[in-house]
C-alpha cells in the first residue's frame, strides 16, 4: 500500500529537524511535525555558548529553513498515538497518517517539582523559561532547582534580571566547569547543593518554598521558581515501547518502522550536539531502513557507442518513491534529450505528476556520474532513459 509520507518525525527541534533533513536528503517524503513551532525548546534560549550559533532563535530558524530547502515539510498536527508495523500508523488532532518509518524525537516535558498545588501556581509563580518569563520578575528574588547544563544557563539568564538567584541542587552539580566559573562570577547568584523542596508558599500566587538541606529545613522568599527536574520523556506515546524511570523511549530494534532521537531516547546525552549527532543518525537510519525494504531499480549507462560494464549495468538497491515519482535520464545528445522531454511532459500531464525528475550526463562519450545514478535509484522509481547519435 501507498503510505502518507515515507517519514513522519515528531518534534520540530535540533533532533528532529535534523532528522528530517537527512531523510528528506535522501529523497525521502519527510514531514516533522510539533503543534507548536519548529525549533522545540531552543526558541527560548537566547545565548548558546557551546554551539556555532549564538542565539536559540537564531539556531532554530537555520535549522527550519536547511530542513524546508531539502524538502521537508512542516506540520502542526498533534500526534497524540503511535502504533508501530507495516506501515506505522500515527493518531493525530487532524486524523490518522500513515508512513514507513517514524522518528520519535519529542524531547522531554516541562519540569515538575511534584509538589501539591504545583500545577495551580504555574504561570502564577512557577515557570520553565528564563527567556520567556524571566522579565517578569525583574528586581525580585527567583529560585532555580536542577543540577544540568540547562539549569545553570538558565540561572544565568535570569540573573540579569531578578535580584536574586537561588540555584537548588538537589544532589551535586552535573554542569561543566566553565558553566560553574560563570555562575561563581555573578554576585548575585547563589549556589546550594543537596537541597530539596519540599512545600510551596503562596495563595494564588507564588512567595516563596520551603528548603530542607541536609537535616535542616529553611524558608526561602521567592516571586518565582524555575523548575528543571522532574522532566519526563514521551511515555505513552508509543504502543509497545518500553520506556526507563524518567519515561524516555527505550529504542527496540524488533518494533518495526520505529526509530527514536534526541532527549526522548533513554540514555541520550542532553546537549545541543549530541541532539544534533542524535538526529542525524536517525535521518540515515530512516533513509537506510526503507533503502533496506524497497524494490530494486536497474540502470544501464546510456553512454553512446561504449557498451555497459557488468557493474554499470547491476541491480542498484534504494529506490523508496512512489511508482508516479518519474524521473527522466539522457545521455546529453541533444536529439536524445528533446525526445525525452517531450515524452516526459505527456506523462507528466497524463498521470498529473506534482514533479519530473531530469538528470543528464556532461558529456555523451563519458560513463554517468555515480552520484547521479545514485540520486536516481534512491529518488524515483521510474526512469526514462534516452541515447541518440
Amino acid at each position: 500500500m501507498t503510505t502518507d509520507w515515507d517519514v513522519v518525525v515528531i518534534g520540530a527541534g535540533i533532533a528532529g529537524l535534523t532528522a528530517a533533513r537527512v531523510a528528506a536528503e535522501r529523497g525521502l517524503r519527510v514531514v516533522a511535525h510539533d503543534r507548536m513551532s519548529p525549533g522545540g525548546q531552543l526558541v527560548n534560549l537566547t545565548a548558546l555558548h557551546d554551539f556555532p550559533v549564538p542565539s536559540g532563535p537564531e539556531l532554530m530558524t537555520t535549522l527550519t529553513a536547511a530542513a524546508e530547502a531539502a524538502g521537508v515539510r512542516i506540520g502542526y498536527a498533534e500526534v497524540t498515538r503511535v502504533r508501530p508495523g507495516t506501515p506505522v500508523r500515527l493518531e493525530t488532532s487532524e486524523g490518522e497518517v500513515t508512513a514507513e518509518v517514524v522518528v520519535v524525537a519529542a524531547g522531554l516535558g516541562p519540569g515538575r517539582l511534584g509538589l501539591p498545588g504545583e500545577e495551580a501556581l504555574v504561570g502564577r509563580g512557577i515557570s520553565t523559561c528564563a527567556g520567556c518569563d524571566g522579565p517578569l520578575f525583574r528586581g525580585r528574588p527567583v529560585a532555580v532547582v536542577g543540577d544540568d547544563e540547562w539549569t545553570a544557563e538558565e540561572a544565568l539568564e535570569l540573573a540579569g534580571y531578578a535580584s536574586a538567584v537561588t540555584v537548588l541542587v538537589p544532589g551535586s552539580p552535573r554542569w561543566s566547569a566553565e558553566r560553574a566559573e560563570r555562575l561563581a562570577a555573578v554576585e548575585t547568584v547563589e549556589v546550594v547543593t543537596g537541597a530539596t523542596v519540599t512545600a510551596l508558599r503562596g495563595e494564588g500566587v507564588l512567595s516563596g518554598v520551603a528548603v530542607r538541606t541536609g537535616d535542616a529545613e529553611r524558608e526561602l522568599a521567592v516571586a518565582g521558581v524555575f523548575p528543571f527536574v522532574g522532566r519526563r520523556g514521551p511515555e505513552g506515546l508509543v504502543d509497545g515501547l518500553p520506556t526507563d524511570e524518567d519515561g524516555r523511549l527505550v529504542p527496540d530494534d524488533e518494533v518495526p518502522g520505529l526509530l527514536v532521537a534526541g532527549d526522548a531516547r533513554a540514555g541520550a546525552e542532553q546537549s545541543l550536539a549530541a541532539a544534533e549527532a542524535d538526529g542525524r543518525a536517525a535521518g540515515e537510519a530512516a533513509a537506510q531502513a526503507l533503502a533496506a525494504t524497497a524494490g530494486s531499480l536497474r540502470i544501464v549507462d546510456p553512454t553512446y557507442g561504449l557498451p555497459p560494464e557488468e557493474d554499470d549495468a547491476a541491480v542498484v538497491a534504494g529506490s523508496t518513491a512512489t511508482w508516479t515519482d518519474v524521473a527522466l535520464f539522457t545521455n546529453s545528445k541533444p536529439n536524445a534529450t528533446e525526445l525525452l522531454r517531450g515524452l516526459g511532459g505527456r506523462l507528466q500531464a497524463h498521470w498529473e505528476l506534482p514533479e519530473l525528475g531530469f538528470a543528464a550526463k556532461d558529456n555523451a562519450s563519458v560513463p554517468a556520474d555515480k552520484d547521479t545514478i545514485d540520486w536516481l535509484s534512491q529518488r524515483f522509481k521510474m526512469v526514462l532513459v534516452a541515447v541518440g547519435d
